[in-house]
Parts: C-alpha cells; structure tokens; sequence
C-alpha cells in the first residue's frame, strides 16, 4: 500500500524540524526527522500497525490510527488503497483542535 502525506502534515514535519534547529544539535533534528519518516514507513510492512486515536473514540472514526515517534503523534488515515498522513504533532499540542481544523472541519 502506498503511502500519502497530506500537504499539511508534510508542513507540520517541516515545522518540527525548524523549531527543533533552533534549539537541537543538527544530529538531534536529523534523528527526530528520521524516526518519524521510518516509523510512517514501517506501515508498508506492518499495515496493521497504530493504536486508536483517543481523542476520536466517540465519534467511531475506526480508520484513523496513531502513530508514535518518540515525543510525536502520526495521525494517519488507513484506506483501501492507501495510507494518508494526516498530521504530525509534538504529544503535548492539543491535539482535538488539530483534529477539529482538518479532519472534522468538511
């Protein structure tokens, strides 16, 4: 299955990587980076890889999945066809307004 980042996750990736040069070793930013596009990566051979987002219980959402990476959240979409990264978020954002802006939003 192929894998999909939305325009706005792959400009949350972006984001994490800027915030983390201004205060990380370029080893340290390289390696968060890195995690994050491995662990999205690891769904082509685990697709049944993500735990339930919490914050999507009640409303039953079964396709979506979280990922982890270590301090960040992979909100990912698992289609018939494909795998839609969703967003990228450190775990201490507030995830439920992200969810709201672009997943419930339409």
């Amino acid at each position: 299955m192929n894998i999909i980042w939305t325009d706005a996750a792959r400009d949350d990736l972006l984001e994490i990587r800027d915030y983390l040069k201004l205060y990380q070793s370029p080893a340290f930013v390289r390696k968060a980076t890195e995690q994050i596009r491995d662990e999205v990566g690891s769904l082509k051979d685990w697709p049944s890889k993500g735990i339930y987002v919490k914050e999507l219980e009640e409303l039953q959402l079964e396709p979506y999945r979280e990922l982890l990476a270590g301090q960040h959240r992979i909100i990912f979409e698992r289609a018939s066809e494909a795998f839609y990264v969703h967003i990228v978020c450190h775990a201490s954002r507030d995830l439920e307004a992200l969810l709201r802006r672009r997943l419930l939003a339409g």
